[in-house]
């Protein structure tokens, strides 16, 4: 898929990426929708083909916070680990 299509796509399901951003705001302040988008697209979404709107939806809101968390943390260390 190309970038436009892409942020089209990203744009299109902001508003699921807002409701999980408030259900997991009180144990995880710093998860921002593009963290989740990431973590799904590599972690769940390349694996899957022909996914629905409805079902990206439901994996956005059932989507395990601690493991975006995680993700966030993993990805930031491999960042540190190149600049280095």
């Amino acid at each position: 898929m190309n970038d436009l299509k892409l942020q089209k796509l990203y744009n299109y399901l902001k508003g699921a990426f807002n409701v999980k951003i408030r259900l997991s705001k009180n144990r995880y302040a710093d998860i921002q929708s593009i963290d989740i988008w990431n973590y799904l697209k590599i972690n769940k979404w390349s694996k899957d083909k022909n996914l629905s709107i409805s079902e990206m939806v439901n994996d956005i809101i059932s989507v395990d916070a601690s493991k975006v968390m995680d993700f966030i943390k993993k990805s930031s260390q491999e960042k540190e680990i190149k600049l280095s």
